[in-house]
């Protein structure tokens, strides 16, 4: 049986001799992450630019944060999803396969877009819809790995059918991290340079052990 004690079990063993290549792949995404909102934030050489926002601000902010983070970073963000995959699957790839997805990025571009689109669809409906669909569709990625000819559409459909009945488990394993969360807060964030991959490969795990194997 999977319960979230086995899985990360099986998480730590995965990352054993991988750690040097998981937290690096997760600061360099930071780093990434965080110049790119520097270089396209339109505030940053205007006076006064801790003054009142208007809501044009606001959405603006929003739609050019959205652009960044689940767009543009989406390709990047894959690459390091499939590593800690990898890891799980007990392959050791290499460190520059974080940026294979680039080679398709129009692809993986669009799957960032489409998600984006359907969960903030549904959260502006109601909050707990969009958790329910977040859940859902987690498992997308993990899937478009496992089948590269299918469509953006065709692996979060799948992910859907593949996670009916076991929302409520990885909501649960994603609860048993908050005291790892706190623990990491309390170092600076400087912890979530290891737990980020911890907690990623956790998630990997439950892929290849619950979701995959009872397909």
């Amino acid at each position: 049986m999977n319960t979230n004690q086995t899985l990360k079990r099986d998480a730590l063993d995965s990352l054993s001799g991988n750690w040097g290549k998981s937290v690096l792949a997760v600061f360099l995404f930071t780093i990434i992450s965080f110049a790119l909102s520097l270089l396209t934030d339109p505030l940053l050489n205007i006076p006064g630019v801790f003054e009142e926002t208007t809501l044009r601000d606001d959405i603006i902010s929003y739609i050019r944060d959205t652009i960044i983070n689940y767009i543009l970073l989406m390709p990047l963000f894959i690459g390091t999803t499939w590593l800690f995959q990898s890891f799980v699957q007990g392959d050791r790839p290499s460190f520059s396969s974080i940026f294979n997805p680039f080679t398709r990025f129009w692809r993986y571009m669009l799957t960032g877009l489409i998600l984006t689109v359907l969960l903030t669809f549904w959260t502006l409906l109601l909050i707990v819809p969009g958790i329910i669909k977040y859940y859902s569709y987690s498992q997308t990625l993990f899937i478009l790995r496992e089948n590269p000819d299918y469509s953006p559409l065709q692996a979060i459909q799948e992910s859907k059918a593949k996670m009916h009945g076991n929302r409520s488990e990885l909501f649960f394993l994603h609860l048993s991290f908050i005291g790892w969360g706190l623990l990491a807060i309390l170092t600076l964030f400087i912890g979530m340079f290891w737990l980020e991959p911890y907690f990623r490969t956790t998630l990997a795990s439950f892929y290849e052990r619950k979701i995959k194997q009872e397909s």
